[in-house]
């Protein structure tokens, strides 16, 4: 499927317009799900932070395969995002520290342009199925003649 691109301006807005942008995005997609929460949340926080920091338009891209979606976020800052320990206080500090634990995989690509932070999120969620209990139940068993435990599936 080819890329979504959209560009935003540098102001404050332009997170809930990405958000907007990445719900579209997965619906017509039909991605569901906790995938659809992970890019709003992480989209939110790069697209905030490229505003802030960057301090030119967003460019912001989605693109998606059969198992996972690529955001990118590039402005025309060349200066590397500084990853903090977040303050438990603090507002911020907490985009980057949010993307390692959350993406799959993540990075930064840099020219003389600008930079684009990219990160990959898993769309494939767990069939309802596989988040149900067994179909048996393990049982404890104890072997005659023995004193242990043994528990089979």
């Amino acid at each position: 499927m080819a890329p979504s691109v959209v560009t935003l301006a540098p102001e404050p807005t332009s997170s809930r317009a990405a958000r907007r942008f990445v719900a579209d995005f997965c619906e017509r997609e039909g991605i569901v799900g906790e995938p659809v929460d992970t890019l709003l949340l992480l989209t939110a926080e790069v697209v905030t932070n490229a505003v802030v920091y960057g301090r030119s338009d967003v460019v912001l891209t989605l693109t998606s395969t059969a198992r996972r979606v690529r955001v990118s976020v590039g402005d025309e800052n060349t200066r590397l995002p500084q990853r903090r320990d977040p303050d438990p206080d603090a507002l911020n500090g907490r985009g980057l520290v949010l993307v390692e634990a959350l993406a799959e995989r993540h990075g930064i690509d840099v020219s003389p342009e600008g930079k684009t932070v990219w990160f990959d999120v898993d769309t494939l969620a767990l069939p309802t199925a596989a988040l149900q209990a067994p179909a048996h139940r393990p049982r404890y068993h104890t072997p005659s003649g023995c004193g242990t435990r043994q528990l089979t599936a």
